[in-house]
C-alpha cells in the first residue's frame, strides 16, 4: 500500500527552524526557574534542544542530491562505454551481414543506445549471447571472445550502476521524509514551549514576551493546525 508523503507543519526554511529553536532554547534556559511551575522543567528544555541537535545531524537534500548526481554520472559513464563497445562489435557483424538482413537483426542492437535503460541492459546480454553462439562466423573479421567478455562485463556494471542510481533516488526521498517528520516534531514543541512563555509574560514583561514570538508563514492547507505562537 502506498504511503502518504509527510507534509511540513512549517513554512520557514529548515535552517531557520534550527536557528529559531536554538535562540528560543537560550530563552528557555534563561527563564527556567519562572517556567518550571508551568510544566517547563530542565528535562523538557534539554529534550527540546536534543530535538534540534538530532535535526541538525540529518543529511540535507543538497548532500543527498549530490550523491544521486554522482551515481547518475557513474551510470552514464558505463553506459557510454558499453554503447561504444556495442557499436564496435556490431560494426564487425556489419562486415559479414547486411544491416537489413535477418542475421544482422538477430542481434537486436537497433535503437538500444537511445532506448529505455532496461532494454539496453537486456539487449547487451542478447548481443553477447548471439555473438558467442556465432563467434566462429565473425572471428575472421576481428570479433574475439575478449570483446564479448568485455561487453558482458560492461553490461553487468551498467546494471549495478543503474541500481546504485535508483537506490540513491530512493534514499533521497526517504531522507526528505525523515527530515520533515523530525522538523515537525521540533516545530510542534517549539510552538508549544513558546506559547507557554508568551502566556507567562503576556502581562508582566513585554521584552520577554517578544522573545517567545515565533514568526512563520501559514502552514500548508492540508497540514494539521498548530497553536499560534
Amino acid at each position: 500500500m502506498r504511503q502518504t508523503q509527510p507534509v511540513a507543519l512549517f513554512h520557514m526554511p529548515q535552517s531557520e527552524l534550527i536557528l529559531t529553536s536554538s535562540n528560543k532554547h537560550g530563552c528557555l534556559v534563561r527563564d527556567a526557574a519562572e517556567l518550571a511551575p508551568r510544566g517547563v522543567d530542565a528535562k523538557r528544555i534539554a529534550a527540546f534542544d536534543k530535538l534540534r541537535q538530532d535535526f541538525e545531524l540529518l543529511p540535507t537534500d543538497i548532500e543527498l542530491d549530490t550523491a544521486k548526481q554522482n551515481t547518475t554520472l557513474a551510470k552514464e559513464a558505463v553506459k557510454t562505454r558499453a554503447t561504444t563497445e556495442l557499436q564496435a562489435l556490431m560494426g564487425i557483424v556489419g562486415t559479414v551481414h547486411d544491416v537489413r538482413s535477418a542475421s544482422y537483426k538477430m542481434f537486436g542492437s537497433g535503437g538500444l543506445a537511445g532506448g529505455p535503460e532496461a532494454e539496453l541492459y537486456v539487449g547487451l546480454l542478447r548481443v553477447v549471447r548471439v555473438g558467442r553462439a556465432h563467434l566462429a562466423e565473425y572471428a575472421p573479421k576481428g570479433l574475439t571472445a575478449v570483446m564479448l567478455d568485455t561487453l558482458a562485463a560492461s553490461a553487468a556494471e551498467f546494471l549495478e550502476r543503474l541500481g546504485d542510481q535508483q537506490d540513491a533516488e530512493a534514499a533521497r526521498g526517504r531522507a526528505a521524509d525523515v527530515r520533515i517528520l523530525a522538523g515537525n516534531a521540533l516545530y510542534a514543541e517549539l510552538i508549544d514551549l513558546c506559547g507557554i512563555g508568551k502566556a507567562l509574560y503576556a502581562t508582566t514583561d513585554a521584552r520577554k514576551y517578544a522573545d517567545y514570538v515565533v514568526t512563520d508563514a501559514p502552514a500548508p492547507d492540508n497540514a494539521p493546525e498548530l497553536p499560534k505562537a
